[in-house]
């Protein structure tokens, strides 16, 4: 299932000092946690060790050569939530939302307030005829509300807001949403575990159905692959495969929350495919994690609207904090 040595922590002893390197909502984010550090080299357990995005991210985070091994996601959390069992996420409990105009503020508004009691939270709106797009970017870098409900910006706005906000952003594209039909963009990592974070309470108190939709690039068939050895939609399909394994696992979480909910499988270009499911579906919300920096959200968009323009459903995108970083990483 891996080429990455596994890792039980039931006997690992955590060293606190270098496991708080890396900073509590990366860790959660990725799954990811620093275990011991050998000169310029840190071994770190991780639910998806073959994540290059993650890797790369947790190297400038850390400031030396990752070495990935692969743990089990329980063991993981249960040691996350025991390092940073004393610190409280301030940002829990409150929701910034903006638009550019009078019209589109009060349209944010309503979805924030829509959104707010799934999460016990109060919104906090920003007055449109007194902040600007760059008042809100940098409002959002500080990182002290949970969710940033916006009007979609476009082009180099958007690109900033995806790079700079320190929490997950939901764009509002279009009309009033009722977030009764939900499409979870399934990644194959564990930013797809902080999707569902945000997808369960809100599915939970909308009574909504959640859509898993999860794309497989097709594999040229070849020596390479091995004989026997899984490739595109087969590679899915099989409970012994790491991908198979993540889906089998996101579902579960979503039965035993006791959400209603459908799987289905795409093969092809991501971004094209994701676009064609939202074309020939009816839903009211996208879901999606940012590995980085939000480009391959942008290009998830940029299909959208060219393959179909005349739907505008809501946008969460839930993405690492880098706020603190700089810009050296692309999605």
């Amino acid at each position: 299932m891996s080429d990455y040595p596994y890792l039980s922590l039931n006997r690992v002893s955590l060293d606190p000092e270098l496991a708080r390197l890396l900073p509590r909502r990366l860790a959660y984010y990725y799954l990811a946690l620093p275990l011991a550090r050998d000169d310029e080299e840190i071994t770190v357990v991780m639910a998806h060790p073959g994540n290059q995005t993650a890797v790369t991210v947790l190297q400038a985070v850390l400031g030396g050569r990752v070495v990935p091994v692969r743990g089990s996601v329980s063991e993981i959390r249960a040691m996350l939530n025991q390092l940073w069992a004393e610190e409280a996420d301030a940002t829990a409990r409150s929701i910034l939302c903006w638009g550019a105009s009078e019209n589109r503020a009060e349209l944010a508004a309503a979805v924030a307030e829509l959104i707010a009691p799934a999460f016990a939270a109060q919104t906090i709106r920003l007055d449109s005829s007194q902040s600007t797009m760059r008042t809100v970017i940098t409002v959002a870098r500080q990182g002290q509300h949970c969710l940033t409900v916006i009007d979609a910006p476009e082009g180099k706005a958007m690109s900033r807001l995806m790079r700079h906000s320190a929490t997950p952003v939901l764009l509002v594209r279009g009309a009033q949403s009722a977030f009764e039909r939900i499409l979870l963009v399934l990644r194959g990592h564990s930013p797809d575990e902080s999707v569902l974070d945000w997808v369960i309470p809100l599915a939970q108190a909308r009574q909504a159905e959640v859509t898993l939709l999860t794309v497989a690039p097709v594999a040229a068939r070849g020596p390479r692959h091995g004989a026997g050895a899984p490739y595109g939609l087969a590679t899915l399909l099989s409970s012994e495969s790491g991908p198979g394994e993540h889906i089998a696992t996101c579902a579960r979480r979503l039965t035993e929350a006791g959400i209603r909910g459908r799987l289905k499988l795409r093969q092809g270009v991501t971004e094209q495919q994701i676009a064609v499911e939202m074309a020939q579906g009816d839903y009211d919300l996208i879901t999606i994690a940012a590995e980085a920096h939000g480009d391959f959200v942008q290009h998830v968009l940029d299909e959208i609207k060219s393959q179909a323009p005349l739907n505008e459903q809501p946008v969460l995108v839930v993405k690492p904090d880098l706020s603190l970083n700089d810009d050296r990483w692309e999605d």
